[in-house]
Parts: C-alpha cells; structure tokens; sequence
C-alpha cells in the first residue's frame, strides 16, 4: 500500500452521486491558491466482459489492449469528466485505465507524472486498494440501495460515507481544507471537551492545566482537535480558568451531578446534531478513530468504544443531542451514572481493544509514564 496524505480519493456505490460535480468543486475551490491535478481511474475486470459497468458500454474498456495506458486530457469543452476536471481549475488532468490485475503498476507509472507539491483530486474505487490516502470518500446514492462491486471492495476503508439525495450531499465540498498539502474533513459536529472534575486522584493538581510539549494539557486536546470540527466547546465550571482557549466554556445546569450533568449540559449548548465527547485527561486525540464513531451515529443516538465484556469508554464517545430527555430523566431521578442512558437509547458499539495509543491522565504515575513514553517516542 502506498501512502499518499495529498491525494483525495473519491468513489461512489453506483451511478448518480454527483461524484465529478463533487470532485469539480473541491478543484475549483483549491486550485485558486494550489497546483491540482484531476485524476480519473479506470480499473478493467478482463474477466467481465468488454463492460464492466453494465449495458453495452461506451467502448473504454474493450480499447485497453495492454497493462494499462495513462492519458492527458486536453480539452475544456466536453462533457466527459476529465475535461471537466480541468475546466474547473485542475493544472492537469489525467486518466488511467488500467487491466486490474496490473493495477499497482499503471499507478507507479502515474505517480511519476504528477509534481510531489501537487494536491491530487482522483475519481475511483479501486485505486484505494493502492493507494492510503489522505482522505478517502465514498458518496451513496441515498435512494438506490444497491452497491457496485467496486465500491463494496473498499467502502470499509472510507473516512466519509456521503449521502446524496434530492441532487445534494449530506457533505459538502465546504468542508474539506488542505494544511502542509494534507486534507483535512471537518465534520458537521461539535468537540466537547469536559474540564468539570476535582482530578481528586492526582493529589489536587488540576489534570486540564498539566504542561504537556510546553502547553496545558487542554490547550494541546482543543489543537488536535480544531481542523476537524466546526465548533469546540469546553465543560467546566469555572470559566475564568480557560479564557486562554478563546472557546465558549459551558458550565454544569446544576452542580455536583457529575459528568453525565456535564454532558446534558453541552449537548444544550451545542450547535450540532453530532457531538464528540472527551475527558480533558486523554492526552492523544486519535482522529480515525473518533471519525469511525461519528461515521457509526447515522442509526445510533450514541457511538461508545467497549473494550472486552461490558468495560465502555463513556467519556471519549459520540451523543447525540437526542439523548437530551433521557438524560434529564436520568438526572431528575437521582441518577447519575452515563451508562443509565443505554436502557433506554440506541448505542452502537466499536471494539477498543487495539488501542496502543490511548491513555488515561489519572494519576501522577500515568502522566510521568505518558510523558516518559512520549520522550522516547520522538527520539525514535
């Protein structure tokens, strides 16, 4: 697998998705300040017949007669997708079609014609098979349930499943970026990041405020967090403490409840639908993975990571604002426990057993062995 953080891979589950208008948008919004290359993949199933696709073809893949053959488009005014890659702003445009049996080896021949600053914005399913890119998009045509082939391959691998209904996506182009050539997603959703606790278990030294590569801890979440979501808030009881965040800092409804309070509390505030929860003493924010959960919550009022039998992870987790009444209900009756709200909501859940990479600031010990950890991680 080759790993390619500037390309943009975008596939689709069938036919009418607005996959190239999708990809036309993201060039033309980039291209102004970015050097962009379109790029439309072709892979050929031989074994299929002259047309993979379906129906009587349009000639394509029965013209391929070796491994594969790249080509450069050169014309503005055609309506086949490549041309109009290019008159949405790409510097260049090109197209590989490629028997997919020889797939690996029409990429490397494609990856030497394209400059290694370029932003690349490439139409396909199956070149996510050889290429790990930045970001890989799969748009669904809400209304057909049917998946092609290709996509089914590779739709497991996606960052953003996409729904497109009414000739419009669930996502728009809008919320795509690119920092140091890499693309970045912003999700439709909100960061909560719960900063009420008495960090009783590390002897009174407020958790939030622990320096951490020279900064308090919470500054160094609301960093990792930022270019992926469209709004960031902070749970906490005394507002004055985290003014140096620039963020809306959203005190407890009623103190001393504990952090399900904290948690109804945000959701009230929250702009979005969508809302990813953390404690402020998880120090490695790992966005695949909190990507995955906020992918899981289109049928789920919460996404909650379980490790082993019954052991949830309920502070870093996806709510959302439907869980608002039977919170109260929770709290109104003395209740105080997150895990309450599962006996009376939809939950999905994601295996957290590989998680090398998480840990919780608990205790003097845990923040001395993270900080040890980290040390010798950067010298390596």
């Amino acid at each position: 697998m080759i790993r390619k953080d500037n390309f943009i891979i975008i596939g689709s589950t069938g036919r009418n998705t607005g996959k190239t208008e999708f990809a036309c948008r993201v060039i033309k919004r980039l291209s102004k300040e970015n050097f962009v290359v379109g790029v439309k993949v072709t892979a050929i199933d031989c074994n299929e017949g002259t047309c993979p696709r379906g129906g009587e073809g349009c000639g394509v893949c029965s013209s391929l007669t070796g491994k594969f053959v790249i080509s450069e488009e050169i014309l503005l005014n055609t309506v086949k997708d490549t041309s109009r890659m290019l008159h949405s702003g790409a510097q260049k445009v090109l197209w590989l079609k490629a028997d997919k049996n020889f797939l690996t080896e029409g990429v490397d021949a494609l990856l030497k014609l394209i400059p290694d600053n370029a932003l690349i914005v490439c139409e396909s399913n199956t070149i996510r098979t050889v290429i790990e890119p930045g970001l890989f998009l799969v748009i669904k045509n809400n209304n057909d349930k049917h998946i092609k082939k290709s996509a089914a391959e590779v739709i497991g691998l996606a960052d953003k499943v996409i729904g497109f209904q009414d000739l419009n996506w669930d996502f728009l182009p809008d919320q795509l970026s690119v920092i140091n050539n890499q693309w970045l997603l912003r999700e439709k959703a909100t960061a909560v990041i719960l900063a009420g606790g008495k960090s009783s278990r590390m002897g009174g030294t407020d958790k939030s405020l622990l320096p951490v590569n020279g900064e308090p801890l919470i500054l160094n979440i609301v960093k990792q967090l930022e270019n992926y979501f469209d709004e960031i808030i902070i749970g906490a009881n005394n507002p004055e403490k985290y003014e140096f965040l620039n963020l809306r800092i959203v005190p407890d409804i009623e103190r001393e409840k504990g952090p399900l309070m904290g948690i109804l509390s945000c959701l009230k505030s929250s702009s979005n639908e969508i809302n990813f929860v953390t404690a402020c003493d998880i120090p490695v924010m790992n966005i695949p993975f909190i990507r995955k959960m906020i992918n899981l919550s289109g049928n789920a009022d919460i996404v909650m990571p379980v490790n082993g039998n019954e052991n949830y992870e309920p502070l870093f987790a996806v709510y959302k604002k439907s869980i608002i009444d039977v919170a109260e209900f929770i709290l109104k009756n003395d209740g105080r426990r997150i895990i309450e709200l599962l006996n009376f909501i939809k939950c999905s859940f994601v295996d957290f057993s590989e998680r090398g990479w998480y840990q919780n600031l608990n205790k003097k010990e845990d923040y001395l062995r993270f900080l040890e950890r980290s040390n010798s991680e950067s010298l390596i």
